[in-house]
């Protein structure tokens, strides 16, 4: 099964993950919440910040993307909601945990795991990325499960508002996940996406703005590139101070 949805996902795959893996493989910055494994205790606010960030980031682009997801795969997640609900009809959050389990501990969050297994990226990531990759699939899996952080590991506490935040919301998105009712044409090969690839085009001048506005300087060719990633990191900016 798991060979079966990394086969049928990329898509998704791409739609859901790849612009907050791009991100933290280009980001300076850690996410990395573990005293020890900081460099400094110093780090602890920033890196807490940063994560935050990449959360609110990466539960946007998981949350706009079921339609990406083949509908073989929603087909599975909507029998598995179906059965369970036949079994413990008095657990109101069985049919959420049981799809949960299903994208997430088993392709959302391993692909940032292993972003280069899953094709995203053709290089293994930094011993540094990892570990930001490795929180931000840590807090993506307890809020699938639903759950917030306990006394095991403090340090993680402060993830917990994020979670509480966007629980309702994951509810949402597992059940319009899994409302398809028929479960249509596999498709091992995934289609390209060009709005997917236009945003990852955009990451990237982002990225690297400041010496694109450098270039400009002595090659003009490039000012409307430049410009119109200045606009369009405005629009995002704008868009994710709305729906906070």
């Amino acid at each position: 099964m798991d060979l079966y949805m990394r086969a049928e996902c990329g898509g998704f795959l791409q739609a859901a993950v790849l612009e907050t893996v791009l991100r933290l493989l280009e980001s300076k910055q850690s996410a990395e919440l573990n005293p020890a494994k900081m460099d400094s205790p110093d780090d602890a606010c920033s890196n807490a910040e940063f994560l935050l960030q990449v959360l609110d980031q990466v539960t946007l682009s998981i949350f706009m993307s079921p339609e990406a997801c083949p509908k073989s795969v929603r087909f599975i997640c909507g029998c598995l909601q179906r059965a369970v609900v036949s079994k413990w009809p008095g657990e109101r959050l069985v049919r959420t945990r049981v799809v949960s389990g299903f994208i997430f501990l088993r392709l959302l969050c391993p692909a940032l795991l292993n972003p280069r297994q899953f094709g995203l990226v053709g290089e293994q990531p930094s011993p540094a990325a990892t570990r930001s990759l490795v929180m931000v699939a840590k807090c993506l899996q307890n809020l699938a499960n639903l759950v917030e952080f306990g006394g095991k590991e403090p340090y993680m506490e402060v993830v917990n508002p994020f979670i509480l935040k966007n629980k309702e919301r994951m509810v949402v998105f597992l059940d319009q996940l899994s409302s398809v009712t028929e479960a249509g044409e596999p498709r091992i090969t995934s289609k390209p996406d060009t709005a997917r690839e236009l945003a990852t085009l955009h990451h990237i001048c982002v990225a690297h703005l400041l010496e694109l506005q450098a270039v400009v300087k002595i090659n003009n060719n490039i000012k409307t590139l430049v410009t119109v990633t200045d606009m369009l990191s405005k629009h995002k900016q704008k868009y994710l101070e709305m729906i906070r």
